[in-house]
């Protein structure tokens, strides 16, 4: 097979089907856009503007999802999805909820402490291939970000509502772990869908109190040690934050 990956540094779907690929064992090259430049490119190479995009064999596929699923075409083990069609079901509706729900919350969130704190965008750079000096990075930083935050409908009001239910999305994800639908055996679809965003949202160190000591957070830190990014403390205000609730 001849396979290429197209990502952007510190994305987390990106990141998700990085992991299948090497659970799959397919040798893959890849190939890296700069952020919001990536939206015209991957446009002009797969007519949408996402990552991650894949090219295999030269057929193109986009989107994290039908990548997965693709992958499991390809070679079906480990399998991404369950064979066993009740498993499955649980399996794919987790998947959607991960790829649609809070990969973007993880996104708009990111992109919101970027533009308060632009230096950290170095820290998120950190496994990039992109001859970018830190200098530079930091310099395109804020146009950057209010790019992105017009691409991800950013806002307070978004951030604020994104803070408040963020510990819901969580108990959710405890729950799946709790019945097996995922965080059992080699990793699934879903748990890598989702835990790549849970170790995108760990790197903001705001977060720690709603993270700490969650099934959820022990499972996504287990699947992306190598997750880039460290935006400092109080960054997001005090008062948005939730109270913690008990794991």
């Amino acid at each position: 097979m001849e396979a290429k990956l197209y990502v952007v540094a510190a994305s987390s779907p990106c990141f998700a089907v990085k992991r299948a690929l090497e659970l799959k064992d397919i040798a893959y090259k890849r190939v890296e856009w700069p952020p919001t430049l990536h939206v015209p490119l991957q446009r002009m190479r797969f007519s949408q503007g996402t990552v991650p995009g894949f090219v295999i064999d030269g057929e193109r596929v986009i989107g994290s999802r039908t990548i997965m699923h693709r992958l499991d075409e390809l070679r079906s083990e480990p399998a991404l999805y369950p064979a066993d069609p009740d498993t499955r079901g649980r399996v794919e509706a987790a998947d959607v909820w991960g790829d649609e729900v809070l990969q973007a919350l993880a996104r708009r969130m990111t992109w919101w402490t970027l533009r308060n704190r632009p230096r950290a965008i170095t820290s998120y750079g950190e496994d990039s291939q992109l001859p970018l000096p830190d200098f530079a990075a930091v310099a395109s930083a804020p146009l950057i970000t209010r790019i992105e935050w017009r691409i991800n409908e950013v806002s307070d009001e978004r951030i604020q509502r994104d803070l408040q239910e963020l510990p819901g999305h969580l108990d959710r994800v405890d729950a799946w772990i709790a019945d097996g639908t995922i965080g059992a055996g080699s990793p699934n679809a879903a748990e890598l869908q989702i835990g790549a965003s849970i170790a995108l949202l760990n790197t903001i160190a705001d977060l720690e109190s709603l993270l700490a000591g969650r099934p959820s957070t022990e499972m996504a830190l287990r699947r992306f040690s190598d997750f880039p990014g460290d935006m400092p403390a109080d960054t997001l205000p005090p008062e948005w934050m939730p109270a913690a609730t008990p794991a």
